[in-house]
């Protein structure tokens, strides 16, 4: 039964339909689980083909894995959406923070070649907003000289949330402005420097908050806002680097993205299946 659910499934056109010595085309959900299983265990394109066609052999399946160009290729074409994305749902907050993802450039050859010295690593900023549980809810990849600021209202699309959650990295007016227009409210940590005490009927709603801090110190400001919460977006940053790594196996920018969403979709399964069910005992 789970053959015959694989082979009708795996291949795009009908054994009848096809033209004697043609190759046969895969299907989207063919490529996309064989891309999971390389992105899963860390695999180059050929030993992903080559593991799953053992697979097939010892399972005794007639399928065979595509060949890693055609991998490679369809891996472009493929639009991918996170898993388990449930805009209906108001947030009571979402947390958002960045990483930096090295990119291979082909100028590390040259160092273990011959020793030579080459430019600074090229890296991919990650940004990731999750919801108060842990999971996943938005990604986004760009260069690391960008700002973070610039992809909040994009991330933001279609989440429906009550509060936001950001380092100083997030903080400024224009942000707090965007989050006010939506009817959120932003629970950003102002940044360490001193800030200018106005008069109490210009101040804004970010200078208020800079303000208490600067009197009070940053753990009253913590205590007062329930800062901690922001510290499951450092565990979810912990989870990705730890199963799948900091660096990008695939080389190509469009890649590079589907592969973002493919382990962002991953982790949310591992997220989904191994969280415990906690029960309240009276």
């Amino acid at each position: 039964m789970i053959a015959e659910n694989l082979s009708h499934s795996w291949y795009e056109d009908p054994p009848n339909n096809r033209k004697a010595g043609r190759q046969r085309i895969y299907s989207d959900i063919d490529i996309l689980q064989c891309l999971q299983i390389r992105y899963l265990f860390g695999l180059k394109l050929r030993q992903t083909q080559g593991f799953i066609d053992w697979i097939f052999k010892i399972a005794g399946f007639k399928l065979r894995c595509p060949d890693y160009t055609t991998l490679s290729i369809r891996g472009k074409k493929l639009n991918i959406a996170l898993l388990n994305k449930n805009y209906d749902k108001e947030f009571n907050h979402v947390i958002m923070d960045s990483r930096g993802i090295q990119v291979y450039t082909g100028n590390e050859w040259l160092e273990n070649k011959h020793g030579k010295q080459y430019i600074r690593r090229i890296w991919k900023k990650l940004r990731i907003m999750i919801d108060e549980d842990g999971e996943i809810l938005a990604n986004s990849m760009t260069d690391h000289n960008l700002d973070d600021r610039s992809e909040i209202e994009d991330l933001l699309t279609n989440i429906k949330t009550k509060e936001f959650l950001g380092d100083p990295g997030y903080d400024g007016e224009a942000i707090y402005q965007l989050l006010r227009a939506r009817n959120i409210k932003p629970t950003i940590r102002p940044p360490n420097a001193k800030v200018a005490i106005k008069a109490e009927e210009l101040k804004s709603e970010r200078d208020k908050s800079a303000e208490y801090q600067q009197i009070k110190g940053y753990e009253a400001w913590r205590v007062k806002n329930n800062y901690g919460r922001r510290e499951k977006v450092e565990n979810t940053f912990f989870r990705f680097k730890t199963i799948f790594g900091s660096k990008f196996l695939s080389r190509n920018i469009i890649n590079m993205k589907n592969e973002l969403n493919i382990k962002c979709g991953l982790l949310n399964k591992m997220f989904e299946i191994g969280k415990p069910i906690s029960t309240c005992i009276f």
